[in-house]
C-alpha cells in the first residue's frame, strides 16, 4: 500500500508540473516578451507541423503587434499557413495579413487562390476575413477579382459576410474609381437588406462613395427610420448622418407648423436614441433634432446633453460643452434654468473649466445673476491663479450684463487688490476701473482706496488703469490727484512699461487742464512746473508713443496758454472738454459659441473647416420624394414590412384567417374541415362521463377500422385469384 501511496504522490507533481509549464505557455505575459531568444523561436513554430505550437506563435506576432512592433519580416512564414486546416490557424493568419496586407501587396498575390477558395469556405468567418484581405490588396490588376467576389458576398447567406462585403466597397472604389456605378448597385442591392448589421455598413459605403445618391434612398426610408434603434451604436451614427441631410434636402422646415407624416416618424424614431449609453450617438441624435426638428424638441436634446455632464470622462465632456455654448449663444433661454449644471468642481480638466466659464457668461441674466457672482466669488480663492483670472474678467462680463450685481462684485474685487499676485492684482484692477466706468455713482472711496494702493501695485496694466481712474475723476479728488501724479512723477524714469508714462503724461495734462478751477494757486503752480518737468523727460524717452504723446500734451497746453495771453480764453476753456469728456465704456468680448459649423463635427470643434467637410443643404421649399417614399421595399435575404399605422380589428380578423387557411393548405389539410371547439365543463363527473364516452366511441371506431381492412383484405385475395385463373368465372357481385 505504501509503495502505491508514493507512486500516486509521484505521479500527482509531475502533473501539476506539467500543468503549471503549459499555464506558463499560454500566459499573456509570455506572449509579450520580445527579447531575441523569444522573436526567434517565433519562424521556427510557424514552421511546426503541430498546429498548437502555430496558434502559439501567430498569438504571439499579434500580441507585438498591439504593442506598435513592425513584424512585417515574417510576412512570408506567415502567408505559408493560410491554407491550413485549423480553423484557429486560419483565423490567426487572416488577423495578421488585414494588417499588412497593404504594405506588402506583392506577396499577398501569392494567396490570392486561397483567398477566393476560402470564399466557399463553411465558416462565414473565414470567408468574411478572406474578402477583408483580398479587398486589402492595393493592386489594381485585381479589382475585377474584388468586384467578382463582391457580388458573391453581397449575396451570402451569413449577415457577417454581407457586412464585410459592404465594408469593402470603399476600398475597390479607392482602388478602382471606374466602378462606381458597379458599386452604386452593390450598395442599392444592400440595402434591400432586412439586417442592421449590414444596413449600417452599406449606409457607411453610401456616405463614402455616394453621398449625394438620395434616389437610391426614398424607398428604404421608413425601413431605416423603424430599424434604427435596433441598429448598433456605430450604424445609427452614420444612419443619422444621413438622415439629416435626406430631411433638408425633401422636407420643408418644420418650424412653420407644417410637417410631413414621414418628418414626423423620422423625428419619432430619433427621439428615444436620447437615451443611448453612446454619446456619439447622443450627440448625433441631438444634432439631426437641432437641425432638422420643430423647436419644441430642442429641451429634449438639451436635457440629453446634460445628462452627459455627469456620466462621461473630460475629452467627451469637452465637446459636449462645447455643443452646450452653440447652444447657449443661439438659445441661451433654454440653458438658463440650468446655469448651476456648469459650476466648476475641483477635479475638471482645465479645458472643461474654460467652457464651463464661457458658458456661464453667456447665461448670465437677472435671474441667475446673483448666484453666478457668488460662485464665481468662491472660486477667486481657489490656488489656480489662471482660475482666479478668468473668473475675475467673468465677473466684468456680468456685471456689464446684470448692472445690479456690480456691488458684490466690487466688494470681492477690492479685496483682491490686496493680493501679492501681481496677475491677480492686475485684471482685477482692470475690472474695477470698467465697472466704475461704467457706474452712474462717483465712488469716491473706491477711487481713493485705489490711489493709496498705486505704490504696491507694480503691475503696468493695474498702474495704468488706477492712474486713469484718478485722472478722469480728478474733479472730484483733486487732492489724491495732485498727490499721485507727484509720486508718479517721481519715478517716471523708473517706470518700464510705456502704457504707466503714457498715462502720467495725460494725468499731468487735465490737472493742467483744472487750474483754472483749483482754489488753492501755490498748488496749481507746483502742478504745472510738474508737468513742465515731465514733458522734459518724455522728450528724451526711448519710447516714440511716449515721445508723440509729448509733444501733443505740450502742443494742447501751450495754445491754452497762448489763447489767455490774448485775452479770448476759448480754447482753455475747452481744452478741459478735451481731455475730461466722458469716455464710452468698452464693450467686454465674450466668445458666442462657434455657430459656423455643425453641432458636433469636427469643424465645430475646431472652429475651421477641415478636409471633408460639407454644410448641411438649406431647407426645401416644397416637400420632394413623397411619390418614391411609397414605393414598396423589396427586401432580400428575410422580408421587412412597414408598420401599419391604422388597422381595424375586422382587418386584422380577416388576415388571420387567411393566414390559418393558408397553414392548413401548407400542410395537406383540408379548408373546409373546422378544428372542432374544446367543451367547457363545469362539473368533474361531466367530464369523466364525456371521457367514457369518448374512449367507448373510439374503441368502435377502431373495431370498424378492422372490419374495414378485412374486407378490404378479402377483396385484395379475390382480385388475385381472378388474376391466376383466367378460365374460371367471374364471381357475382357483391351489393
Amino acid at each position: 500500500m505504501d509503495t502505491l501511496f508514493s507512486k500516486a504522490a509521484l505521479i500527482g507533481n509531475a502533473a501539476m508540473e506539467t500543468a503549471s509549464s503549459m499555464s506558463k505557455e499560454i500566459t499573456m505575459g509570455n506572449l509579450y516578451e520580445t527579447c531575441e531568444e523569444r522573436v526567434g523561436d517565433i519562424r521556427f513554430l510557424l514552421d511546426s507541423k503541430f498546429d498548437q505550437e502555430k496558434i502559439m506563435a501567430l498569438k504571439r506576432l499579434i500580441a507585438m503587434i498591439s504593442k506598435g512592433k513592425d513584424v512585417r519580416g515574417f510576412f512570408p512564414d506567415v502567408v505559408k499557413n493560410v491554407a491550413s486546416s485549423s480553423f484557429e490557424v486560419r483565423k490567426l493568419v487572416y488577423i495578421y495579413l488585414l494588417r499588412y496586407a497593404e504594405l506588402e501587396p506583392d506577396l499577398s498575390l501569392l494567396s490570392i487562390n486561397t483567398f477566393q477558395r476560402d470564399l466557399m469556405d463553411r465558416n462565414p468567418m473565414i470567408r468574411a476575413m478572406a474578402l477583408r484581405v483580398m479587398s486589402s490588396i492595393k493592386v489594381e490588376m485585381i479589382a475585377p477579382l474584388i468586384m467578382m467576389a463582391l457580388k458573391k458576398c453581397a449575396g451570402d447567406m451569413s449577415p457577417y459576410v454581407r457586412k464585410a462585403a459592404a465594408n469593402a466597397i470603399p476600398k475597390l472604389y479607392s482602388l478602382d474609381p471606374s466602378s462606381l456605378e458597379s458599386l452604386i448597385e452593390l450598395i442599392e442591392l444592400l440595402l434591400r437588406d432586412v439586417s442592421t448589421l449590414v444596413l449600417g455598413s452599406a449606409i457607411l459605403s453610401m456616405n463614402v462613395i455616394c453621398p449625394d445618391r438620395f434616389d437610391i434612398v426614398h424607398k428604404h426610408f421608413r425601413k431605416l427610420c423603424t430599424l434604427l434603434i435596433d441598429a448598433d451604436e456605430w450604424a445609427q451614427i452614420d444612419i443619422l448622418g444621413l438622415m439629416i441631410r435626406y430631411a433638408r434636402q425633401f422636407f420643408t422646415d418644420p418650424s412653420g407648423g407644417d410637417l410631413d407624416p414621414d418628418h414626423a416618424l423620422l423625428i419619432q424614431s430619433v427621439v428615444p436614441l436620447l437615451q443611448n449609453r453612446n454619446p456619439s450617438v447622443v450627440l448625433a441624435a441631438s444634432r439631426l433634432l437641432i437641425h432638422s426638428a420643430p423647436p419644441s424638441t430642442i429641451p429634449k436634446s438639451v436635457a440629453a446633453l446634460l445628462r452627459l455632464l455627469a456620466t462621461t470622462n473630460a475629452e467627451h465632456q469637452y465637446f459636449v460643452l462645447q455643443n452646450l455654448a452653440t447652444i447657449a449663444a443661439v438659445y441661451p433661454t433654454l440653458l438658463q434654468p440650468y446655469a448651476r449644471y456648469f459650476f466648476i468642481f475641483y477635479d475638471d480638466a482645465s479645458f472643461v473649466k474654460d467652457l464651463k466659464l464661457e458658458i456661464l457668461g453667456l447665461l448670465a441674466c437677472e435671474t441667475n445673476a446673483s448666484v453666478i457672482v457668488k460662485e464665481l466669488a468662491g472660486l477667486c480663492r481657489s490656488w489656480h491663479l489662471g482660475l482666479v483670472v478668468k473668473c475675475v474678467k467673468l465677473m466684468g462680463v456680468v456685471c456689464t450684463k446684470v448692472p445690479d450685481v456690480a456691488g458684490e462684485c466690487l466688494g470681492c474685487l477690492m479685496g483682491l487688490i490686496q493680493s501679492d499676485q501681481d496677475i491677480v492684482v492686475s485684471e482685477a484692477v482692470i475690472v474695477t476701473r470698467l465697472l466704475l466706468q461704467t457706474s452712474t455713482a462717483k465712488n469716491t472711496n473706491l477711487i481713493i482706496t485705489l490711489a493709496r494702493s498705486l505704490n504696491s501695485i507694480s503691475a503696468p496694466q493695474a498702474r495704468a488703469s488706477i492712474l486713469w481712474l484718478i485722472g478722469q475723476n480728478s474733479e472730484h479728488v483733486p487732492k489724491i490727484a495732485q498727490d499721485a501724479f507727484r509720486q508718479s512723477v517721481k519715478n517716471f524714469n523708473n517706470e518700464s512699461a510705456p502704457i504707466v508714462k503714457l498715462q502720467i503724461l495725460t494725468l499731468g495734462a487735465k490737472l493742467v487742464s483744472l487750474g483754472a478751477h483749483v482754489p488753492d494757486a501755490r498748488a496749481g503752480a507746483i502742478v504745472r512746473s510738474l508737468f513742465d518737468y515731465v514733458i522734459e523727460l518724455a522728450r528724451f524717452d526711448a519710447s516714440f508713443d511716449v515721445r508723440d504723446r509729448a509733444r501733443f500734451l505740450a502742443g494742447l497746453v501751450a495754445l491754452a496758454d497762448k489763447d489767455d495771453v490774448g485775452g479770448v480764453g476759448l480754447f482753455k476753456e475747452r481744452l478741459k472738454g478735451i481731455l475730461l469728456a466722458p469716455k464710452v465704456a468698452p464693450n467686454v468680448e465674450i466668445k458666442a459659441g462657434q455657430t459656423r459649423f455643425t453641432l458636433g463635427s469636427l469643424s465645430h470643434s475646431f472652429n475651421v473647416a477641415v478636409k471633408g467637410y460639407a454644410p448641411l443643404p438649406a431647407w426645401s421649399a416644397t416637400p420632394k420624394g413623397a411619390a418614391m417614399r411609397n414605393t414598396p421595399d423589396t427586401a432580400v435575404n428575410g422580408t421587412w414590412v412597414a408598420p401599419v399605422r391604422s388597422v381595424s380589428a375586422r382587418d386584422q380578423d380577416v388576415k388571420s384567417k387567411s393566414s390559418n387557411a393558408q397553414l392548413r393548405s401548407a400542410f395537406g389539410a383540408s379548408s373546409g374541415v373546422g378544428v372542432p371547439p374544446k367543451k367547457s365543463y363545469s362539473d368533474l363527473n361531466n367530464f369523466l362521463e364525456s371521457s367514457e364516452e369518448e374512449e367507448s366511441e373510439e374503441e368502435e371506431d377502431d373495431d370498424d377500422d378492422e372490419e374495414d381492412s378485412d374486407e378490404e383484405s378479402d377483396q385484395d385475395d379475390e382480385d388475385s385469384g381472378e388474376e391466376e385463373s383466367e378460365d374460371e368465372k367471374p364471381l357475382p357481385k357483391r351489393f
